[in-house]
């Protein structure tokens, strides 16, 4: 972040503190092709989208056009960020896009250790 942007970390905080989406949530929805399938329904071309166990390695650039051709012949259209992409995040495997994300599964890991964490100090007090 310093050499890129020239931000200095805050006094105190470590890299727990910090997490930054790979690439765009897009590539999440990749994880989870089943649930696209479902969600556009007839039409959708599932060997549009990139197969990859680590979806954080689909290059950026092809992620919203890869989803748009898969999805450009359903009912529902081609995918279109505002009015998709909320209804994806809510429907998506969040166990699927783990695995095949790591950034994402370490997003999730630190947050549950450290809401476990304040959850605990809470009932302490």
């Amino acid at each position: 972040m310093k050499l890129r942007d020239n931000w200095d970390k805050p006094a105190g905080v470590n890299d727990d503190n910090c997490h930054l989406m790979v690439q765009a949530m897009e590539a999440w929805f990749m994880a989870d092709i089943e649930t696209l399938s479902e969600f556009y329904g007839q039409g959708f071309r599932r060997n549009k989208i990139p197969l990859n166990n680590n979806v954080e390695n689909i290059v950026k650039d092809d992620l919203e056009p890869s989803l748009k051709l898969a999805s450009r012949s359903t009912s529902k259209g081609e995918y279109h960020k505002i009015n998709h992409a909320y209804k994806l995040l809510g429907l998506i495997d969040v166990d699927k896009v783990r695995q095949a994300s790591p950034y994402c599964d370490r997003f999730f890991t630190t947050l549950t250790a450290k809401i476990c964490i304040a959850s605990s100090q809470a009932d302490e007090e």
